[in-house]
């Protein structure tokens, strides 16, 4: 992980943060005591904190948050703000997590690439990626799901992505949405998020995410799906 100063954490005021040395760097922020050593924070998730003694006893910092997700939101966004990599993001209705893992296999002979090899893909899972990000990577693949409007904006203000990915649209989350349009919206929050430059590559024939693929200062790849067949 790229390092981040035990100061730098306890400016963020995420909550009970304790142990470790603090005048040694962060280098790995874990939410499972067993993995974590010195150098290491363990970020006390649900039950998590009944094994806050157990991390600091293998030497590691701990953090026993007052919003969990607010504070691996912050903590990855600090991390994130260090990196230059190029990061990807993936939404869509299907394909997710087969995408993001093409992708990677595709990158990762080529640059030094960072993904989940699991579907991390929410509020606990994204940060906790986006943590893992070393000095060295060049791109990171992200996948983020969705079960209502704001979510992928959410994850999207945390990843910043360069490029996004939309898979599919198609009809999910409808107790949630109802409409195949409204699900639309809500994975094409990551296209509002994208920098001027950045890069949308979206299904060619989706009707229902056309209202959203106005802007002028990024660029559209459109690919077909029937090409995949």
């Amino acid at each position: 992980m790229i390092p981040i100063s035990f100061d730098e954490i306890a400016e963020l005021g995420l909550g009970w943060l304790d142990g470790g040395d603090r005048d040694r760097s962060i280098t790995g922020i874990k939410a499972d005591s067993r993995d974590v050593g010195p150098g290491d924070l363990f970020v006390a998730l649900n039950f998590g904190v009944e094994h806050v003694d157990d991390a600091r006893s293998r030497g590691a910092a701990t953090l026993v948050p007052d919003d969990q997700e607010a504070a691996l939101a912050a903590l990855a966004s600090l991390v994130r703000s260090k990196s230059s990599a190029r990061v990807v993001a993936v939404v869509g209705s299907a394909g997710k997590t087969s995408t993001k893992d093409i992708l990677a296999a595709l990158c990762a002979p080529h640059a030094a690439t960072l993904w989940p090899e699991k579907s991390l893909n929410n509020e606990i899972g994204l940060p906790l990626t986006v943590c893992r990000l070393e000095p060295e990577t060049e791109i990171l693949i992200t996948e983020m799901g969705m079960r209502g409007l704001g979510q992928v904006a959410a994850l999207s203000a945390i990843a910043r992505p360069n490029i996004a990915v939309v898979s599919h649209i198609g009809p999910e989350h409808l107790e949630l949405l109802e409409t195949v349009e409204r699900v639309a919206e809500a994975n094409a929050e990551v296209i509002a998020a994208l920098p001027p430059g950045g890069t949308a590559v979206v299904p060619a024939r989706s009707v229902e995410l056309e209202p959203f693929l106005s802007r002028v200062d990024i660029d559209f790849r459109r690919f077909d799906p029937a090409d995949a067949k």
